[in-house]
């Protein structure tokens, strides 16, 4: 196995090679995982809360359990990406996800108490050896210069996979149900762990002792940068899980028709993001700015989300916030990963503290959502989504401090 792993080491990532480099991560990453991702979407959270028997209380605290397990494994198990690579860590990383999908399959109400942990461990497995290779990667192979086309290429590719997504898979689940919905995943995530194979190995190895990664999670000097990352966890959570199943039942439990409503929103975002992203690039400062004027629009999206009533109010309001939220999450996002390479040798432990401060902020939020949807409705969740979008700031002044 040893000399598997060292053989695979070999395909060494070299400067002059980000492009072609890129371009191996962005097919890995985007296209093959990202179609897996686009169909499970939203209807993942949707399908765990039917399962659950219309629990929210259950699915919230699913995922607030599996962020803290994260935050927890994550400093340790990067001694593990460094003995294996990144290359092969984001192939385990997809092989669990894998593992996760086929639980799935079986997962009833009835097994429900014991199989909901081994799809948690699986899950944390995913995240352990996929998202700070994976970011990292993206940090090394793409260049200063074009880093915001390359940003807002990704998220377009995202959005464009999330117009086709969820009204394939509303129809999977209409016509088959969630079963096929999971085996389709299920392949396409093997394709997946293949792919990851073919990546370039950089140089970069994870240096900090679990002690060290705790106590500059906590270091004052970080305190701005992180809290934007707690903002941002805040409001993704919303977005994952307490958006979804808002929509489900808004629509009355129809899977196609939030499928198809899902879809015809995302579609309408597709060209702004593009344009977005390579502006960012020729004009400096204007992610900056663009990021301090956005940020105010999507949370007043959020709260444009607590008074929809039908079909036609999620179509519009959707749109709107949908616009909106990548104005904000564009150049967020551009900032992010060019202060991730201004720390050099240290861009892998940075990101182990944005994940960290990230999925802090998710466990955070989800006690609150949990108590606002059980005890007042789940609708005023989203001001929770609203206070965290305006916080996307503490980015900019996290920037401007640095400077």
């Amino acid at each position: 196995m040893q000399n598997l792993i060292d053989s695979i080491r070999q395909n060494r990532f070299h400067k002059g090679e980000e492009d072609s480099s890129f371009l191996k991560l962005f097919v890995a990453k985007q296209l093959v995982q990202g179609a897996a991702v686009a169909l499970l979407g939203i209807f993942m959270p949707i399908f765990l809360y039917e399962v659950s028997g219309n629990n929210f209380e259950v699915v919230g605290s699913y995922y607030a359990a599996i962020s803290l397990m994260y935050i927890l494994l994550l400093a340790p198990g990067m001694k593990a990406v460094n003995r294996f690579g990144f290359s092969v860590a984001l192939a385990v990383g997809a092989i669990y996800c894998v593992l996760m999908n086929l639980l799935l399959l079986f997962l009833t109400t009835e097994n429900l108490p014991w199989m909901l942990p081994l799809i948690m461990f699986a899950m944390v497995g995913y995240w352990v050896f996929h998202w700070v290779p994976f970011q990292v990667d993206f940090v090394l192979f793409s260049k200063k210069e074009s880093r915001g086309r390359q940003v807002s290429i990704s998220l377009a590719t995202r959005a464009f996979l999330g117009v086709i997504g969820p009204l394939l898979a509303g129809f999977i689940i209409s016509v088959a149900g969630y079963k096929v919905l999971f085996a389709v995943a299920t392949v396409l995530m093997l394709v997946a762990a293949v792919s990851y194979l073919y990546v370039p190995e950089p140089d970069s190895t994870y240096t900090w002792t679990v002690k060290k990664t705790w106590r500059e999670l906590f270091n004052p000097k970080h305190r701005r940068i992180l809290g934007a990352e707690f903002a941002v966890g805040a409001e993704t959570i919303v977005n994952l899980i307490v958006w979804p199943i808002f929509l489900f039942e808004i629509l009355d439990g129809d899977l196609l028709e939030v499928g198809a409503v899902s879809t015809v929103v995302v579609a309408a975002t597709i060209i702004i993001q593009l344009f977005l992203g390579s502006y960012f690039d020729k004009h400096t400062g204007s992610a900056i700015r663009t990021l301090k004027f956005s940020s105010g629009l999507n949370a007043l999206g959020w709260v444009f989300k607590i008074f929809v009533l039908s079909a036609f109010q999620v179509f519009f309001v959707g749109l709107f916030h949908n616009i909106v939220r990548m104005m904000a999450r564009t150049p967020y996002t551009s900032i992010i990963f060019d202060t991730s390479a201004e720390q050099g040798s240290y861009v892998d432990e940075f990101t182990v503290l944005r994940e960290m401060a990230q999925h802090l902020g998710r466990a955070f939020s989800l006690v609150l959502i949990s108590f606002v949807a059980v005890f007042i409705s789940i609708e005023w969740t989203f001001l929770i989504a609203a206070i965290a979008a305006i916080a996307y700031n503490l980015v900019y002044m996290a920037q401007a401090q640095g400077k």
